[in-house]
């Protein structure tokens, strides 16, 4: 009897590390797969983009952030793409977005205070150019830029 318990111990046990292996390795291949996936899909989207494609573009960079969530350079070409069809809301709203991921990025802080003072929203406009002079150490072009807006 203990030899049937020991032999039925060691077949379970060579079947649960069969399953784990395969369980791993499915597993493995659908992160790469997914990594793949959200790298052709913004590329892809990128690609569009340039081409004036921007409905190709929103439509790829949604599938993109499905992937990879946390990548602010999908919302910012995001933004970018609703800005090109006259979206502004949605525009700003992916602007956010991407700021919350990556709030120090210059280009960002200066499409979300131009995309505020599109908007009227006179006090995020100055909080723009107020990360933007912490931000660019001296002079840079985006902080003038964005100045240049409330004086046309």
């Amino acid at each position: 009897m203990m030899l049937i318990l020991q032999e039925s111990h060691q077949i379970i046990l060579r079947m649960y590390n069969q399953l784990m292996r395969c369980t791993l390795f499915f597993f493995i291949l659908l992160t790469t797969s997914n990594v793949a996936f959200s790298n052709s899909f913004y590329q892809d989207a990128f690609s569009s983009f340039q081409n004036n494609n921007f409905e190709k573009t929103i439509h790829l960079l949604e599938k993109d952030i499905v992937f990879n969530p946390k990548s602010s350079d999908s919302y910012i070409l995001l933004g970018k793409s609703y800005n090109k069809i006259s979206d502004l809301e949605k525009s700003y709203k992916y602007f956010n977005i991407a700021f919350t991921l990556n709030p120090e990025n210059i280009e960002l802080n200066f499409l979300l205070g131009e995309k505020s003072y599109e908007l009227g929203l006179i006090e995020k406009y100055g909080e723009y150019i107020s990360n933007l002079e912490t931000l660019c150490s001296g002079d840079c072009e985006e902080i003038g830029n964005l100045k240049d807006l409330a004086s046309e």
